[in-house]
């Protein structure tokens, strides 16, 4: 009997329905316990940003399920597992009724050493009170790291500049990161702007900078600001500012570059170093007019020994005391760089002496304090005209004039 027994109760456990069977695999299927978990965080960010993730629990069981109990939960970033079961439970997430939800963060730092993007896990496990079958879930978070940069440059485009002119600056903005960026510039009181410059792309522009007569000794230097940020949708507001500078070096035109050696008359005039002037000018009045069509860089001499045999031989040989060749070659040069700024310098013509800063040597060279340039060029070239009378052209009026030619043409005795 004792055995029949036990074929009886054998017999009634196999037919026993799912729902009378205590075992916990069928209770989890019975009760279809789940939860749902996710993770969010920013789209985008960048190196050395701190990122804030946000992660939600729900218990997503059926109402007559029992509750469940954390067993733990890990977020894995750049394959380093962090276990978050402490901050999950100070949350309230340590047992979940059903239809409930916990919400909690954490932090990560974003480095360059980084995969980009950063793409990261987390995974939660729960058991239903009572038992010991596992509930799990996880979500996959990604983040875009992006490197906002740009460079500024910026230079002179005119070469060199003539006071009164204008020099023209280009400046080049190069999105150097991997992200579009919003440029504007300032520059000149006025505002540049590019919406979206692409990664690899140049904002280009250019602007003019007019230069006063006051600047005429010295070049001119002019700054850009910059300021970048990124487009709206990356959610990521810091601006980025960057400057630079250039110059424009002024020509000095006809400060005639000249200087003297050992043989009087040797003069130079070469304002944009190619060794020539395009365009035949005069200097000289009367007998001892001078038609330049070309000024060696090295060593002209104008008009062979001009300088020495425009004298009148009563003065003698060593010139007595008319002027000595090197002063008279000096009032040549000048004379011929200046007739150069007028002739073919538009800016030059009718200028007022003035202008240049230049009045005070007016009164020295008998000229009135209203002066123009014009007229102080008509004055030299009858000195150069009239220095074959002894006398007619005093060493000391000379001297003044050329003192004045030469602030006229940017130079500074």
């Amino acid at each position: 009997m004792p055995i029949q027994t036990k074929q009886i109760e054998i017999t009634n456990v196999e037919n026993q329905s799912q729902a009378e069977i205590s075992d916990n695999n069928i209770v989890e299927s019975s009760f279809q316990n789940s939860i749902q978990i996710s993770k969010t965080g920013p789209a985008y960010s960048r190196v050395g940003d701190i990122v804030t993730y946000t992660y939600v629990i729900t218990n997503t069981s059926p109402l007559s399920s029992p509750n469940l109990v954390l067993k733990g939960i890990v977020d894995i970033i750049n394959n380093v597992v962090t276990d978050l079961t402490k901050e999950a439970i100070n949350a309230g997430a340590l047992i979940l009724p059903s239809g409930a939800s916990v919400t909690f963060q954490s932090s990560h730092l974003v480095v360059e050493s980084g995969p980009n993007p950063l793409v990261s896990t987390v995974a939660a496990v729960y058991n239903p009170v009572g038992y010991s079958n596992e509930i799990s879930a996880y979500d996959v978070n990604i983040v875009t790291i992006v490197n906002p940069n740009f460079t500024v440059v910026k230079r002179c485009e005119t070469g060199k500049i003539v006071a009164g002119e204008t020099a023209t600056f280009r400046i080049n903005i190069t999105n150097q990161g991997n992200a579009p960026l919003n440029v504007a510039a300032l520059d000149q009181g006025m505002v540049y702007t590019s919406s979206g410059l692409a990664p690899g792309a140049t904002f280009t522009f250019t602007v003019q900078m007019p230069i006063p007569v006051e600047q005429y000794e010295s070049g001119v230097t002019n700054y850009v600001f910059v300021v970048a940020a990124l487009p709206e949708m990356y959610g990521i507001n810091d601006l980025y500012f960057g400057v630079a500078g250039a110059t424009c070096s002024n020509l000095n035109l006809g400060g005639a570059r000249t200087f003297w050696t050992s043989s009087e008359g040797h003069a130079i005039l070469d304002t944009n170093g190619d060794g020539r002037v395009d365009n035949p000018v005069t200097i000289g009045s009367g007998i001892r007019k001078i038609l330049v069509k070309r000024i060696i860089l090295s060593d002209t001499i104008l008009l062979g020994n001009y300088c020495t045999n425009v004298l009148d031989n009563s003065c003698g040989n060593n010139l007595g005391n008319n002027l000595p060749a090197k002063t008279l070659g000096r009032l040549m040069a000048e004379t011929l760089a200046l007739t150069y700024n007028i002739t073919f310098i538009p800016f030059y013509s009718g200028q007022l002496v003035s202008a240049f800063g230049c009045s005070n040597l007016l009164q020295q060279v008998g000229l009135a304090i209203n002066s123009t340039v014009n007229d102080v060029l008509a004055l030299a070239n009858i000195l150069i005209g009239d220095t074959g009378a002894c006398g007619s052209a005093t060493q000391g009026r000379v001297n003044s004039i050329i003192n004045l030619i030469s602030c006229l043409n940017g130079e500074r005795f």
